[in-house]
């Protein structure tokens, strides 16, 4: 699925256990993390000549060892509930592999598959023969409920998606809001 997806379902998941906006804003963030292994895309596209997404997306960052280190760097910047906020950050990033795992095979046809137990065991994939491709109806209905679900919150709690990158978008988000639906 894409990183944005992630972010949504990572950000729906803590509303209604955190009630700390900076808490939230962490375990939404650790839902999207597993994807910075696919920042070699970008090296990939400047050089033109490397292969460092194919190399590393689903390996390093998708995994059970970065899910522990993801999980406790999260837990390490919050001041309350660590526990809450490390358990539901391991929790958001499997989320994250199991999304990838069901919806993110490539357009070719490749059933992208996930080395969960990378390093320690290299062969060792996670895939699923019906996995549906990234840009299949399937991503795009799940992105529509949840954008669904993320207004059920802007309206019932006065909360948005932005929050997780300022108080100042997320207000901006809010005005936006009530002008154009009341």
């Amino acid at each position: 699925m894409a990183p944005g997806t992630h972010l949504l379902i990572s950000w729906i998941s803590t509303i209604e256990i955190l009630k700390n906006r900076r808490e939230r804003m962490l375990v939404t963030f650790t839902g999207v993390l597993p994807d910075t292994d696919g920042l070699g895309i970008v090296v990939d596209f400047i050089t033109g000549t490397t292969d460092y997404y194919l190399k590393f997306h689903h390996y390093l960052g998708h995994s059970i060892l970065s899910a522990i280190i993801f999980s406790t760097f999260a837990s390490l910047f919050t001041k309350t509930q660590k526990r809450t906020v490390w358990l539901l950050s391991f929790f958001v990033v499997h989320l994250h592999i199991l999304c990838d795992v069901i919806g993110s095979k490539s357009p070719d046809g490749f059933h992208w598959p996930i080395y969960y137990l990378y390093p320690f065991n290299k062969t060792f994939e996670l895939t699923w023969k019906y996995q549906w491709e990234l840009n299949a109806w399937q991503n795009q209905v799940i992105l529509i409920t949840l954008l669904i679900i993320s207004f059920y919150y802007v309206k019932k709690k006065h909360m948005t998606i932005f929050e997780v990158f300022s108080k100042k978008l997320d207000r901006a988000a809010l005005l936006m809001y009530h002008k154009y639906f009341g």
